[in-house]
């Protein structure tokens, strides 16, 4: 009979994936654990309260609690994310648990409850720390390049990702120099902060995924994975003006694709040693402006294929080494 395992998290990728911890959730749930059968508990963000089991994308529970987990037997449960609560604590004592964090030590995650921890870094070594960066769907995400007619910028609309320093000046500082429009792929986040984006939004040399202004939460404004590797593949560069990432899922989907990022800000997730020859730009601190940097990389001829290196953050790659960790554990 097949196995189970239960995936617990706050970021929910149904019906749609919104944001980078929602992909690795995502293709967490459908690929990284073949040899069992995978369902998600989407909980609160306050308390981590169970709100909906879902099996196949599709709702199977949306009243939920550990007495109707149980019964599942799952072999382990992976939480993406943690808070010590009444409901998580209880759920960590009846089934084998790993988490899965972007940093240990973590205020959130208590010391000696898991019996494994993912992380993209840690303060010390333990062998019950696996560190990993995020992952990435290779057979959606790969070379594949096209005409190279845009320049792609991927995120949810919000201060976090700072979109509106990319179209205040990209029309007179890159559109009419070099003829590439830039493209926003993601949804709204945050509607007021969108609403000053919009502004430079022209269909011209600034477009988005968010065709009808007047719905800004609709579905159909967030592109797929595949919408999104297709993007890469046809972006002369990919840029990102967020000032700090742990791990940018986004940049590393694009370099999959062999597209050229250009960044500017602290990606502390990253070896600086490692990172830094498959990016242009800044990756300890913001400085300046990514545009700025974006038009540099232009005039210069700048081509960076990070394809290669960009493959050890693969599900393919990173599978076996984290099937063999949970593995080990249980």
């Amino acid at each position: 009979m097949t196995k189970r395992a239960l995936l617990v998290s706050t970021a929910n990728p149904y019906p749609v994936v919104r944001d980078g911890c929602q992909r690795l959730v995502d293709d967490y749930v459908d690929a990284m654990f073949p040899s069992h059968e995978l369902y998600f508990l989407h909980v609160t963000k306050d308390d981590w309260s169970p709100l909906t089991l879902f099996h196949e994308g599709r709702p199977a529970d949306t009243n939920v609690d550990l007495d109707r987990l149980l019964p599942y037997d799952f072999e382990f449960v992976m939480f993406v994310g943690f808070k010590d609560r009444d409901f998580t604590r209880r759920l960590t004592s009846q089934r084998p648990s790993f988490c899965y964090t972007d940093r240990f030590p973590h205020p959130d995650v208590p010391a000696g409850m898991f019996r494994g921890i993912l992380s993209h870094r840690s303060a010390g070594r333990d062998e019950d720390i696996l560190l990993v960066g995020g992952s990435f769907d290779e057979t959606v995400f790969f070379r594949d390049r096209k005409d190279e007619a845009l320049v792609l910028a991927v995120g949810r609309i919000h201060p976090d990702k700072n979109q509106l320093e990319l179209v205040t000046r990209y029309r007179e500082t890159i559109f009419e120099p070099y003829g590439l429009p830039l493209y926003l792929a993601g949804g709204v986040a945050d509607l007021s902060y969108y609403r000053e984006v919009q502004r430079f939004v022209d269909g011209i040399g600034v477009i988005s995924s968010i065709v009808d202004a007047s719905q800004p939460f609709a579905d159909a404004n967030w592109c797929t994975a595949r919408q999104i590797a297709e993007l890469c593949n046809r972006a002369r560069l990919y840029v990102s003006a967020s000032a700090k990432e742990s791990f940018s899922l986004a940049m590393i989907e694009a370099m999959a694709c062999g597209t050229t990022c250009v960044v500017n800000g602290d990606y502390w997730g990253f070896a600086e040693s490692q990172l830094r020859p498959n990016v242009y730009g800044n990756i300890t601190a913001k400085r300046g402006s990514v545009v700025e940097l974006a038009a540099e990389a232009l005039r210069d001829e700048v081509r960076i294929d990070g394809s290669e290196w960009a493959r050890r953050y693969s599900l393919r790659e990173l599978r076996e080494t984290v099937l063999r960790f949970i593995d080990e554990r249980i």
